[in-house]
């Protein structure tokens, strides 16, 4: 009896130790803990400024964290339905914006979102639209709500180089600069460990990002492992997008979800107070 016990402990130990070394290959130390860098309180309003449905699956996590521990209203800003997107055989091409748009209910029970606003911008050319009416959809939406904070895509490589999630974040940059109630901005981007393995690991990441012009440096981070079954759940929403899903973060429905957000239990953001805008 005591060789089993000593055995499943060398399993157990063997275990630990390989979720340690995981963890801390796609993680990086040293970043600042979101409520730690940024003390909220109950006055703050959170605004997120995406381009598609799904794009809030990789903060749903953080979202999560404010709205379910901190009691904070957010509201959800989608500039396109995601028309163009795939379907993963569920609906035919033009039933996707409805489609997509039923995803998004869910979406928003989920993450307990207060408004949700869908825009109906062209899907993969809002980069061609003019860029000051976007600054005035997104100043108009942020003026209904006040927010203090914003969340969006980088403003260089819209996380792996879609030019809608560069162009929702320059809008969305621009936007909190001139807003009053706005005290920063975070934007999404990636630790080098992750970088490295969506590079490795992702056929979307290996043919679009460009590290010349790259994802800026994560100076904050949120743990979001008590978050995980809703992350988990947001991505799962978006049924149609499954193949996207699978592709930007392999394995997430292969390995137990204990497992995969053992590893994966942090999501980053570079993030700006106003003045650096």
């Amino acid at each position: 009896m005591i060789w089993v016990i000593i055995a499943l402990a060398a399993v157990l130990a063997l275990l630990c130790g390989a979720l340690a070394f995981a963890n801390g290959f796609v993680n990086q130390s040293g970043v600042p803990r979101l409520t730690r860098r940024v003390r909220f309180n109950k006055d703050d309003r959170i605004l997120y400024v995406v381009a598609h449905p799904d794009d809030e699956v990789l903060m749903s996590g953080t979202l999560s964290l404010l709205k379910r521990k901190y009691g904070l209203p957010v509201k959800a800003l989608y500039l396109t339905h995601g028309e163009d997107g795939p379907t993963y055989d569920l609906v035919p091409k033009s039933g996707l914006k409805e489609r997509r748009t039923q995803e998004l209910g869910q979406v928003k029970t989920l993450l307990a979102l207060d408004e949700m606003v869908v825009c109906d911008y062209p899907d993969r050319y809002l980069a061609n639209q003019d860029f000051d009416a976007v600054c005035d959809t997104v100043r108009r939406e942020a003026e209904a709500f006040s927010p203090t904070y914003v969340f969006t895509f980088d403003e260089n490589i819209g996380m792996y180089g879609h030019t809608d999630h560069v162009a929702a974040g320059k809008a969305a940059a621009h936007v909190a600069k001139q807003t009053d109630s706005i005290k920063g901005v975070f934007q999404m981007t990636l630790p080098g460990g992750m970088l490295a393995l969506a590079l490795k690991l992702s056929k979307t990441f290996r043919e679009r990002y460009d590290p010349a012009r790259g994802l800026p440096r994560p100076n904050v981070a949120a743990n979001i492992y008590r978050w995980r079954g809703i992350r988990y759940a947001v991505t799962r929403a978006h049924e149609t997008q499954t193949a996207v899903m699978r592709e930007l973060q392999p394995y997430y429905d292969k390995l137990p979800r204990w497992l995969y957000y053992a590893i994966f239990d942090r999501e980053y953001f570079y993030y700006r107070e106003k003045s650096e805008l």
